[in-house]
């Protein structure tokens, strides 16, 4: 059984996770993996898959070791003062949609066209360094030494395989997924009946990613604590000996890695996004022939698009690309509206979602003035699996530096 949590990690967060393997293999431009638009042809309509991540990834999202203790908080995963944090069995975390009015009746489609024509009003800035800060949710967990020998010996499988055959771009891909496949049967083994408790990481990031070609990308992060989502969580935890649920990870990272927007997409970078096509009909193409060139394995293109929406609404796209990404979205099957709701941070917007196959939500939070998505979400039965509030987009003229309000 693939193991879901980690799959439906925003695909930014999968890109940073997925440094290393960058490094090691990343002789040659990786835009070359992928052509230039073709004509759009409409998929059929569908509901939306499980997203499948690359082995090197969802190990790397498990930040979990075996020894040690951690600070546990309340309130961090709802942005709430800890006197407000809902009781256990109604905590914000599992619906995500807390100040959601019960009588606010909002069409999904009417809403993002709307969007669409609010985007168009945006006046595009200019800077140095394109910054975001978000705060994310994501599940971590304990996992015994016998599941970290399995992850190792995997990994060094894997290494083997790419060294012998030079495996780059979509070969290396495939590979990938061979031996997540592999990862998600020794989870299994390990788990058959799931973890034995449940628990979040939270934590702040910054991102400055340059302008111009070759300058220095920062990662930082701060304010990581784990949140369990019930008493019952925590106590089992305890019982197990508080093993250490936070790796101990670099705060601030520095390098100049080319930056591809996410592993779908990788000939859309920082340099590139703002010249993206202004058209629904010219975007769905682009987006579609882009989707084509990717490896076949389980690949879905309704769960590519909301995916690609993502990147690009916290991406410095132009206000005309953006406005059909709200468009394309409009046109998508299976779309509705979670009304008028509050984001982790307390902020006001409007839900739209869309359903998978095997009982996932996948959710956007948008504000109604501006366009801006505010929040992203994946829930399962109601409850978050990875959730990322985007606190602050913009542009800045200094790396480390906030935008200048």
């Amino acid at each position: 059984m693939t193991d879901r949590t980690f799959a439906r990690l925003k695909p930014e967060k999968l890109d940073e996770l997925a440094e290393a393997g960058y490094r090691r293999r990343r002789d040659g431009d990786l835009a070359r993996a992928f052509a230039e638009a073709r004509e759009e042809t409409r998929p059929e309509p569908r509901r939306l898959p499980a997203r499948r991540p690359v082995f090197l990834l969802a190990a790397g999202a498990i930040a979990a070791v075996t020894a040690g203790a951690v600070v546990v908080s309340t309130g961090v995963l709802t942005g709430t003062p800890p006197a407000q944090v809902p009781p256990p069995g109604t905590s914000q975390v599992a619906t995500g949609e807390a100040g959601a009015s019960p009588t606010a009746k909002i069409d999904a489609r009417t809403f993002l066209l709307a969007a669409a024509d609010t985007a168009l009003r945006e006046k595009p800035g200019s800077g140095s360094y394109w910054y975001v800060r978000q705060r994310t949710a994501s599940p971590t967990g304990y996992w015994p030494k016998k599941f970290w020998d399995g992850v190792a010996k995997l990994q060094r499988q894997e290494q083997a395989e790419i060294d012998r055959t030079g495996a780059k771009d979509d070969e290396l891909v495939a590979i990938n997924e061979k031996y997540n496949k592999k990862l998600a049967e020794l989870r299994e083994s390990v788990y058959p009946d799931g973890p034995p408790f449940k628990a979040y990481v939270v934590e702040t990031e910054e991102q400055w990613r340059p302008k111009q070609a070759g300058g220095t990308n920062r990662t930082k992060r701060s304010d990581r604590e784990v949140v369990f989502p019930t008493p019952q969580d925590e106590a089992e935890w305890r019982r197990l000996g508080s093993p250490k649920l936070l790796d101990d990870r670099s705060q601030s990272v520095d390098d100049t890695l080319p930056r591809p927007l996410s592993i779908s997409n990788m000939d859309i970078t920082l340099q590139n996004v703002g010249d993206l096509p202004t058209s629904k009909k010219a975007l769905a193409a682009r987006l579609r022939a882009q989707f084509d060139r990717l490896p076949d394995d389980d690949k879905e293109f309704d769960l590519y698009l909301w995916q690609t929406a993502v990147d690009l609404m916290t991406a410095p796209t132009s206000p005309g690309t953006r406005a059909a990404v709200f468009r394309i979205l409009a046109d998508q099957p299976g779309i509705r509206s979670g009304g008028e709701v509050k984001d982790a941070a307390g902020r006001e917007g409007v839900s739209v979602a869309v359903d998978s196959d095997d009982g996932y939500e996948f959710r956007l939070v948008v504000d109604e003035d501006t366009a801006e998505l505010l929040e992203y979400a994946v829930a399962e039965k109601g409850e978050d699996a990875t959730r990322v509030t985007f606190e602050e987009l913009g542009w800045t003229d200094k790396l480390g530096r906030r935008p200048q309000s």
